[in-house]
């Protein structure tokens, strides 16, 4: 009966290294998965900026008569897209992590 334990036991070893081995090789080879070189770009057409971002007063408000001008007093772009309404910047007590 001693031997038989033995037996199992040894085999169960056996087992959990070959099972340990087998993970490891595993996770070597996924870790390779991908190509190298640099991210490439989303598909679509390349959004550039608005010529009108670079029209504002000292003080940070847009030109009047701007697109953007218009856009923040109606609160739709030349589009016709909803723009959002600017807000002050809240701090976060994680912040400081980030900087």
């Amino acid at each position: 009966m001693e031997r038989v334990l033995a037996l199992v036991r040894s085999n169960v070893r056996v087992g959990l290294a070959v099972a340990a081995i087998a993970a490891g090789i595993a996770a070597a080879g996924l870790s390779a998965c991908g190509r190298a070189g640099p991210l490439e770009p989303p598909p679509g057409p390349a959004v550039t900026p608005a010529p009108s971002a670079q029209l504002r007063q000292p003080d940070g408000s847009p030109v009047p008569g701007s697109p953007e001008d218009t856009a923040t007093k109606t609160g739709f772009d030349a589009l016709g897209n909803p723009v959002a309404t600017p807000v002050q910047k809240k701090s976060f007590i994680l912040d400081p992590l980030l900087q």
